[in-house]
C-alpha cells in the first residue's frame, strides 16, 4: 500500500475514533459535546488534570471541537504514513485503519514515556563518560605520571606509591597484610 494512500485511510480511522466519541457524548449528556458546561457533568468529581477553578469554565465551543477534530485527523494520519512508509510490505488498508483508529492514544503513551527515555539515556551516556575517565586515569597511573590534582583519584596528601592512592609496594605480600577481622597483628 502507497504511504499516501494509507495516510489517508489512517485519517479515515482517527475521524471514526472521533465520531464515536461524539456519539458517545451526545448519549450521555442528550445535547452536542460542545454545549456542555463543566458544571452540568453528572457526577461531579474531582480530577487530577483539573486546576482549581477550572470547574466553572464555560462550554468549549464548536470550534475548539473543529480544532481538536482537525488535530486528531493530523496525528492519524502521519503516524499511519508514517508506518506505511517505514514498513511499506506489511501494511494494507486494514492495518492502516486499525493504525489511525488508536494513532491518537499511542502518541499520547510515547509523549509520557519520552522524558523517562531521555533521562536514562543520559543517565548511560555519563555513565559512559565517567567510565573512559577512569580508564584514562588508570592508563595514566599505570604509565608511571601522576594526574594533576585532587582529580586523579588519589587523596591529596597521599604519595602516589601508597597503599592509599592505590598502588601497590614492591615486598607486599599475603603473610603482612593483617586480616580485619583479628584485632591486630600476625596471622
Amino acid at each position: 500500500m502507497d504511504w499516501f494512500l494509507a495516510v489517508w485511510v489512517g485519517a479515515a480511522g482517527g475521524a471514526s475514533m472521533e465520531a464515536v466519541d461524539i456519539v458517545k457524548s451526545i448519549r450521555w449528556h442528550r445535547q452536542m459535546p460542545w454545549n456542555v458546561q463543566s458544571g452540568t457533568i453528572d457526577p461531579p468529581r474531582h480530577r487530577p488534570d483539573v486546576r482549581p477553578g477550572e470547574e466553572r469554565l464555560p462550554a468549549p465551543g464548536w470550534k475548539a471541537y473543529c480544532v481538536a477534530g482537525v488535530l486528531r485527523l493530523f496525528v492519524s494520519g502521519t503516524l499511519t504514513g508514517t508506518i506505511a512508509a517505514t514498513f511499506p510490505q506489511s501494511m494494507n488498508p486494514f492495518v492502516a485503519f486499525v493504525v489511525g483508529l488508536g494513532a491518537l492514544s499511542a502518541v499520547q503513551q510515547v509523549a509520557t514515556l519520552v522524558p523517562l527515555m531521555v533521562n536514562s539515556a543520559g543517565r548511560a551516556a555519563l555513565g559512559g563518560v565517567s567510565e573512559q575517565a577512569q580508564q584514562q586515569q588508570q592508563a595514566l597511573q599505570q604509565q608511571g605520571q601522576p594526574g594533576s590534582g585532587p582529580s586523579s583519584g588519589a587523596l591529596p596528601g597521599a604519595p602516589t606509591g601508597s597503599p592509599s592512592a592505590g598502588g601497590s609496594q614492591a615486598g607486599t605480600g599475603a603473610a603482612s597484610q593483617q586480616n580485619p577481622m583479628d584485632a591486630g597483628g600476625a596471622v
